[in-house]
C-alpha cells in the first residue's frame, strides 16, 4: 500500500505536466505547418511521459501512435505499418530463444564453465575479469537485465568466500557488482539481438535511409568497441578500487556436475543453428560479394528475421522426452517481454511520421547548426554525446527511438552518410553507466547493498566519458574500412 501511495503523486504530476505540454506545443504559433505542429506537440507529450514514467513506456508509445491517427497527422495504414516491420519480428525469436536458454539453465553452466577456468581463480583481479568476460559473451545474446539476474547469485557467492580473505573486501564487493551491471550493458551492443536499442537502430536506418547493416558487419564494428570498453572498465575498477593479487579462489561448479538435460542439448541446437544462420548471411556477402546474384537471392528469401523465427518455432517441435513436454512450452514463451515490441512498433511509427510530415528536416536543420556538425565525424560525435547523455534520463529504447530519426535527418540535411552517426548513437544509447535508474543492471546491483550511490557515479561518469571516446575512435577507424562512411 505504500509503494502504492507513493508512486500515485509522481504519476498523476507527471501526466499533468505531458497535458499541459501537450496543450501549450498545440496552441503555440510555431513556424510549421499544422501537421508539424500536432506532430510536435504528440512528440513532447510522448518524451514527457517517458522521462517521468508517468505511464507504462509501451503504453506511452501506443499512445503516441493513436494520436496520430486522432490528429489527423498519418493515416492508420501509415501509422500502424511499423508494427509489421520483420525486425519486431527478429526481436519475438531472439526473446524465445533467450527464455529457453533462462528456462533450462543454459546460462548458469556457461557462466560456471568459464568461472571454474583456473586462469580467473588466481586473483581477486582475475576473478573480476572472469564475472566481467562471462557477463559481457552472455549479454551478447540474452537482455542486459536477465543476464545481470543470472550472474549476480554466482558473483555474491564469490564474494562471500573472498571477503574473509581480503583487507579490502567492501572495495571488491563493489567492483564486483558494478563489473556485473556494467559489463552486461556493455555485450549488449555485441550483436544485433544483444538489446533492443540495436534493432531499433538498424530498423530506422532500414527504413529511413535505405541502408542495410547485415549481422556480420554489425559485430565487426561492435565486437572492438565493446572489447575496448571492457577493457577499460575492468582497468578503471583496478584503480579505483585496488582490485589487484591476493589469494586464489575456485567457484564451486554446481551445475557442471550434472549431465547436459535434453532440453539444454534441444536449446543448444535451436540457438546454434540460428546463430549459424544469421552469420552465414554475413559471411556469403564477405565470400562472393554483396552483389553476387546467390547473395541477393539468400537475403531475400532469408532475411535476419527467418532464422530467429525458425530458431523460436523448432523449441516447440523438439520433444524433452524426460519431462514429457516440449522443449519450451507456450506458458513460458509468453513470458517474454511484449512491451519492448511495442515501444519498438510505436517508436517506428512515430519516426515515420517525423519524415513523412517533413518535421525531421526541420530538426535536421537545427542539428546542422551544432559546431562541426556539418562534418560527418563532427555529426558522429554529437550523436554519441546526446545519446550517452540521454540515455541516463530515459530508457535506453525511448532514447534510441527520439535520437536516431533527429540524427538521420541531420544527416541528409548536411547531405553526409548516416551510418556512423546512427550507430554512434545507437551504441551510446545502450551505455549508460552513471545512476541506478539509468538501466535494469544498475539498479539490480544498486539494490544488493554493495553498491554506494557516490562510487556508482564516480565510476559511471567516468565511463560514460571513456564510451564517448572510444565508440567516436573506433567508429571513425572501422566505418571507412568496412565501406560504411
Amino acid at each position: 500500500m505504500t509503494t502504492v501511495t507513493k508512486k500515485l503523486p509522481r504519476q498523476w504530476v507527471g501526466l499533468a505536466l505531458a497535458s499541459s505540454l501537450f496543450l501549450l506545443a498545440l496552441l503555440l504559433p510555431l513556424p510549421l505547418t499544422a501537421p508539424q505542429r500536432r506532430l510536435v506537440a504528440v512528440l513532447v507529450l510522448t518524451f514527457t511521459l517517458w522521462v517521468t514514467e508517468a505511464l507504462p513506456l509501451p503504453v506511452t508509445a501506443l499512445l503516441g501512435v493513436t494520436l496520430c491517427v486522432l490528429l489527423g497527422i498519418v493515416p492508420a495504414e501509415q501509422a500502424f505499418a511499423s508494427f509489421g516491420n520483420p525486425i519486431l519480428f527478429l526481436f519475438l525469436g531472439a526473446f524465445m530463444l533467450a527464455e529457453a536458454i533462462r528456462v533450462h539453465g543454459l546460462d548458469r553452466r556457461w557462466a560456471e564453465w568459464l568461472l571454474a577456468r583456473p586462469t580467473f581463480s588466481r586473483s581477486p583481479f582475475r576473478l573480476l575479469t572472469g564475472f566481467g568476460v562471462a557477463t559481457w559473451a552472455m549479454s551478447a545474446w540474452m537482455s542486459n537485465t536477465a543476464t545481470t539476474a543470472t550472474i549476480y547469485p554466482l558473483a555474491w557467492q564469490a564474494f562471500q568466500e573472498l571477503r574473509p580473505r581480503l583487507s579490502n573486501a567492501s572495495a571488491f564487493g563493489t567492483a564486483l557488482m558494478l563489473t556485473c551491471a556494467y559489463a552486461s550493458s556493455i555485450g549488449g551492443i555485441l550483436t544485433p539481438v544483444g538489446t533492443p536499442p540495436n534493432l531499433i537502430g538498424l530498423g530506422f536506418l532500414q527504413k529511413l535511409a535505405g541502408v542495410s547493416i547485415g549481422f556480420v558487419q554489425w559485430m565487426l564494428i561492435a565486437m572492438p568497441i565493446g572489447l575496448a570498453m571492457l577493457v577499460a572498465h575492468l582497468l578503471w575498477a583496478r584503480w579505483l578500487f585496488g582490485v589487484r593479487g591476493g589469494q586464489p579462489l575456485t567457484i564451486a561448479p554446481e551445475r557442471l556436475k550434472m549431465p547436459l538435460t535434453v532440453g539444454e542439448r534441444n536449446t543448444a541446437f535451436a540457438f546454434g543453428l540460428t546463430v549459424a544462420l544469421w552469420m552465414l548471411t554475413g559471411l556469403l556477402a564477405l565470400l562472393l560479394g554483396a552483389d553476387a546474384p546467390f547473395v541477393k537471392a539468400w537475403e531475400r528469401h532469408c532475411p535476419e528475421a527467418i532464422p530467429a523465427m525458425l530458431g523460436a518455432m523448432l523449441l516447440f517441435l523438439l520433444p524433452d522426452h524426460r519431462q514429457e513436454r516440449q522443449t519450451i512450452t507456450w506458458k513460458e514463451a509468453v513470458r517474454i517481454d511484449w512491451g519492448i515490441l511495442l515501444l519498438f512498433g510505436g517508436g517506428m511509427a512515430l519516426g515515420d511520421a517525423m519524415f513523412r510530415t517533413g518535421l525531421a528536416e526541420r530538426i535536421g536543420a537545427a542539428i546542422h547548426q551544432l559546431p562541426f556538425a556539418d562534418s560527418l565525424w563532427g555529426l558522429t560525435a554529437w550523436s554519441v554525446a546526446i545519446a550517452v547523455l540521454l540515455t541516463e534520463l530515459v530508457s535506453n529504447v525511448a532514447a534510441t527511438n527520439m535520437l536516431v530519426p533527429m540524427v538521420i535527418a541531420a544527416a541528409k540535411e548536411a547531405n553526409l552518410s548516416p551510418v556512423a552517426p546512427v550507430l554512434g548513437a545507437t551504441l551510446g544509447c545502450t551505455l549508460a553507466f552513471a545512476l541506478p535508474i539509468g538501466t535494469g543492471p544498475n539498479a539490480i546491483v544498486y539494490a544488493s547493498g554493495l553498491v554506494p550511490f557516490r562510487q556508482m557515479l564516480r565510476m559511471g561518469v567516468l565511463l560514460d566519458i571513456t564510451s564517448i571516446v572510444v565508440i567516436w575512435l573506433l567508429l571513425r577507424l572501422l566505418c571507412p574500412l568496412l565501406g560504411l562512411a
